[in-house]
């Protein structure tokens, strides 16, 4: 089956959640991204196979007996990890609160799971759920199970490719920042009450001074050397303003793929671009 799953940092435990189900989880193997790990849920056993990054993952289970699990959990050693997990409702949504015990006390994660990638997008955050974590490799659970509790949740960033097509030649809309020295994608913090799509279209217009929808289901994540996660959605392009409100602060270009891309100031951030647009002329 294809899991598709949402973390969050949780600051305590919400009311109402009533008791929990104790886990205890091992990882017998672990590669980029592959896991094979076994469960006891309960006074249940597993044994799971988990393939993908991120957001997005495929997963294989099957169940066991308690004497299969007890053969396989010494080759865990030094994988391990214990949490209790207390499920609650949030509209059609079941979240999921894991507390960890042990060496990773006191650390909360809330998982959300959803039947499409277009339906995670516009999922609204109960007031609980802190900052996103899917795709922050400190917190997956095989890096908790080796490594220990992170240090604080690295904060994120969500940035708009504003695209459209000109003589059937992709081209990428592409602003300056303020001081108007490098040239970047509009970007912004998230909001609390907007899907990250609606924020990138929010930025686009306010930045870049463009107008137009996000295309569901596509993204990516870009890890830029010093500076936060960044999730880039493509937004097609349906009006080129000629006023904006940053308009004097910063330069916009409609240029051809490759020229926009040479003229992204972050290595980083080209790579990341070029992932994306590639998926846009497939």
């Amino acid at each position: 089956m294809i899991e598709i799953e949402r973390k969050f940092l949780v600051t305590s435990l919400p009311a109402g959640m009533g008791g929990g189900t104790p886990i205890l989880q091992g990882y017998l193997a672990y590669e980029e991204h592959l896991e094979v790990r076994i469960r006891q849920y309960g006074d249940k056993h597993f044994l799971t196979v988990k393939e993908g990054p991120g957001l997005l993952r495929r997963e294989t289970e099957i169940e066991i007996t308690l004497n299969q699990f007890r053969a396989l959990w010494p080759s865990t050693e030094g994988r391990r990890l214990e949490k209790v997990r207390f499920l609650a409702q949030h509209g059609p949504y079941r979240v999921a609160v894991d507390r960890y015990q042990g060496d990773l006390e006191p650390l909360l994660v809330a998982k959300v799971g959803f039947a499409s990638v277009e339906e995670s997008e516009l999922f609204r955050q109960p007031d609980y759920l802190g900052q996103e974590i899917t795709d922050v490799e400190a917190y997956k659970s095989i890096s908790l199970a080796i490594h220990g509790i992170p240090g604080p949740a690295l904060e994120y960033q969500i940035g708009a490719l504003p695209f459209l097509f000109r003589g059937g030649r992709l081209h990428l809309v592409i602003v300056t920042n303020t001081a108007q020295t490098r040239w970047i994608i509009p970007k912004g913090q998230p909001e609390p009450d907007m899907s990250r799509q609606d924020v990138a279209v929010m930025e686009a217009m306010e930045e870049a001074g463009v107008i137009g929808n996000c295309l569901p289901g596509f993204r990516v994540l870009c890890q830029r050397k010093g500076e936060k996660t960044l999730y880039v959605y493509p937004l097609k392009v349906t009006t080129l303003l000629k006023k904006w409100p940053e308009m004097e602060w910063r330069k916009r270009a409609v240029l051809p793929l490759n020229k926009a891309l040479k003229m992204i100031s972050d290595p980083d951030l080209a790579q990341c671009l070029q992932r994306l647009a590639s998926r846009l002329v497939a």
